[in-house]
């Protein structure tokens, strides 16, 4: 708009020059030809008469009746005449005598002089001369003539005879042209000139004062970036301004008050209030990056509840919901304003320590933490307790990037649930190494469950005090092509923690069921089988059903079948729903047998409650309990308990003659171990029993004979 204004103040004011220049000139040139013409009159006793138009301008000279032609000649006088015209206009004079024969106008007086002084050389109007068309026709002409390569601004008056005829013409002029516009054009180079240096101050000024208005739009323009980058600004200014930049101001802070409700939405967890995945991992983003600086260092404690399903089941999820609340609140207690805490999955918390670096802060944090969560919580329903576990990673040193060091705690906290009781662990690099090693053993096993490489051993199981096979047990044997023999406290434990336990038991079920075909159609008879059932596969729905299934298929009589299970059962379960199972399996028509009594949750309340056909001791009460007074008496005792309530006492793990005898002299039922036989392959079965059988059929007689004797 300014630049407009001075385009158009300049433009005026060079037009208006112009008009004023053109009119000045013109006013000039008039009275030249008026002053010329009065002049010849005058000077030539009234020989000329003068014509006029309303303006008082000569439109011709006439020459007067009784004037010879002479007039129209070289003359002193005309000479002097023409020299007056030009002092008194300050400009040139000339009179033209016409010339019929060659219709041209030639000059025969005039004020112009060569520069030595002498007369100028011949000049003629003739066709093709700006003013000729004009004097021809008597009329006069006004305007630009040219004179030796230049213009001058002329007024040619026609000279006319009494009859009207062309007789001549008469010629003032002004000056040249350029030298009128003189004044016009350093105008012009003045005004250019000032309008440019307006211009530029205008510029510089607008410029400055555009760049002092625009400051906020900048400063608004930088925050609404830091926004866009996540970051949110504390707070909006020029708020209180009622212009656009006020405008924009308020609605940059509804943008900020919006996504600062979004962030919430998107970044908090609705239970617990702590932040959720998605925070968790963008704060643990952002840590990495400035761990980057050697100056910033953090610690990366994971954390979560053993069980902690079992109190959703038990109590509902409103309860844990409650509970994962109530622990939030005791976290944020221990760990301050300053920690990042997050809540990423159903009972997992993530915290975030910074500048901790060497984990003494974190190692601290963690031994209160797992004395406030392990302490019970107080709810309408009671008092309810859960154990946590806690994994520690330190930032930068064990994990550079987001997910290596979700994962590195992750393999710390796995390490501590490992362990009996609340516990803490930070990551080491072996337990990467185990947990690299346990993942092949994953791979490798589901890969040897589907190609069939497992195979089943059998172990005898036989009654002591004659050496009758009453049965055997199914034993997993994993002999793998890249490791060689893989023991199975190995391999099993893996496949506890995974799903793999569900494809292993149902393996070891169908292959026992198979070869227990195959030995009763070829006459062998074993007793009963037994097969070891995990606590997961114990709990599946369609348990009851899938045995079935595996005994119809192979025509086995369910007597046959003996499913050992732990102690472990009753954990996460509760004793009416294992009774459930249990009883829906003796409808089955199969043994069921309690598996290492005594090496966990022993209790003799469900030993009369739940239908259990076996006791099964663990081989820790019988191991030197031939040489130990003290666990003989306790092995004992066990054994007169299992009878008492009617089961099958069967003692595992007898391995020396003095452990054996142990069994014959307090009654046990049935014995397992390296004594009578190791687990064989299912060929070599037969042929195992068969050695013990004899060599102990051997021993007695032996001792039968030296009995005789000493009587």
């Amino acid at each position: 708009m300014v630049l407009c204004s001075i385009g158009l103040v300049s433009g005026l004011s060079y037009y208006e020059l112009s008009e004023t220049t053109r009119d000045n000139s013109k006013i000039r040139i008039d009275r030249a030809a008026r002053a010329a013409v009065a002049i010849l009159c005058f000077g030539t006793d009234s020989a000329f008469h003068p014509d006029y138009d309303d303006s008082g301008n000569p439109l011709a000279l006439r020459i007067a009746a009784g004037s010879g032609a002479e007039l129209m000649g070289p003359s002193d006088r005309l000479t002097r005449l023409v020299q007056a015209m030009g002092q008194t206009n300050q400009g040139a004079a000339n009179l033209f005598k016409w010339v019929p024969e060659t219709r041209s106008f030639d000059r025969f007086a005039t004020t112009f002089r060569s520069p030595d002084g002498s007369p100028p050389p011949a000049f003629s109007i003739v066709e093709g001369h700006p003013a000729f068309v004009s004097l021809a026709s008597g009329h006069p002409y006004v305007g630009n003539v040219p004179v030796q390569g230049r213009l001058r601004l002329a007024y040619l008056t026609p000279v006319l005879e009494g009859g009207g005829a062309i007789a001549g013409a008469l010629a003032v002029d002004v000056g040249w042209v350029d030298d009128l516009m003189l004044a016009e054009q350093r105008l012009q180079t003045r005004m250019a000139t000032a309008a440019i240096m307006i211009l530029v101050a205008v510029i510089l000024v607008g410029g400055l004062l555009l760049r002092f208005e625009l400051l906020p739009l900048r400063q608004l323009a930088r925050m609404a970036d830091e926004l866009a980058g996540g970051t949110q600004p504390k707070d909006i200014p020029f708020t209180e301004r009622k212009d656009e930049i006020g405008d924009l101001a308020h609605g940059l802070e509804k943008v900020t008050d919006l996504q600062d409700k979004l962030q919430k939405l998107a970044y908090t967890d609705p239970v617990t209030t702590a932040g959720n995945r998605a925070r968790y991992f963008s704060d643990l983003r952002k840590s990495l990056k400035r761990s980057q600086d050697e100056t910033f260092s953090a610690s990366l404690i994971h954390l979560d509840f053993n069980g902690f399903a079992k109190v959703n089941d038990t109590f509902g999820q409103q309860v844990g919901n409650r509970i994962l609340l109530q622990a939030y609140v005791r976290l944020a207690n221990i760990f301050g304003p300053h920690a990042q805490i997050a809540r990423i999955s159903a009972d997992d918390f993530c915290i975030l320590l910074p500048f901790d670096g060497e984990g003494s802060v974190a190692e601290d944090y963690a031994v209160q933490a797992l004395d406030m969560l392990s302490a019970p919580f107080h709810l309408e329903e009671g008092e309810i307790r859960v154990e946590p576990s806690i994994g520690i990673a330190l930032l930068p040193r064990d994990a550079a990037d987001v997910e290596t060091a979700h994962r590195v705690a992750g393999l710390a906290l796995r390490s501590a649930k490992d362990k009996d009781g609340a516990c803490y662990e930070f990551f080491s690099p072996p337990l990467n190494e185990r947990v690299q090693k346990e993942m092949l053993t994953e791979t490798l096993l589901r890969a040897a469950l589907k190609t069939r490489q497992l195979t089943l051993h059998y172990q005898p199981q036989v009654c002591p005090a004659d050496g009758r096979l009453v049965g055997l047990e199914a034993l997993i044997r994993w002999p793998s092509e890249k490791r060689g023999f893989i023991p199975p406290g190995e391999f099993i434990p893996i496949a506890e923690k995974t799903s793999l336990i569900l494809e292993l038991g149902q393996y070891v079920l169908e292959e026992a069921c198979r070869q227990a075909g195959d030995w009763r159609r070829a006459g062998f008879d074993f007793g009963h089988i037994s097969v070891n059932v995990s606590p997961l596969q114990f709990r599946q729905p369609n348990f009851a059903r899938t045995v079935r299934k595996a005994l119809d298929l192979h025509g086995m009589p369910p007597h046959q079948l003996c499913l050992e299970v732990t102690e472990n059962v009753f954990f996460d379960t509760s004793e009416q729903s294992v009774h459930d199972i249990l009883s829906e399996l003796q409808r089955i028509g199969v043994q069921l047998s309690l598996d290492d009594f005594g090496s966990g949750y022993s209790s003799l309340t469900y030993l009369h409650k739940l239908p259990f056909q076996e006791l099964k001791i663990d081989r820790s009460f019988i191991a030197g309990a031939d040489q130990n007074t003290q666990k003989e008496q306790l092995f004992q005792a066990i054994v007169g308990l299992g009878r008492s309530l009617g089961l099958r006492v069967i003692a595992e793990g007898a391995e020396t003659e003095g452990e054996f005898a142990l069994t014959v002299t307090h009654g046990c039922d049935v014995l397992q171990g390296y004594y009578c036989a190791p687990a064989v392959p299912a060929g070599d079965v037969q042929a195992r029993y068969k050695a013990f059988h004899d060599a102990l059929e051997r021993r007695r007689g032996t001792q039968g004979r030296a009995a005789r004797k000493r009587a």
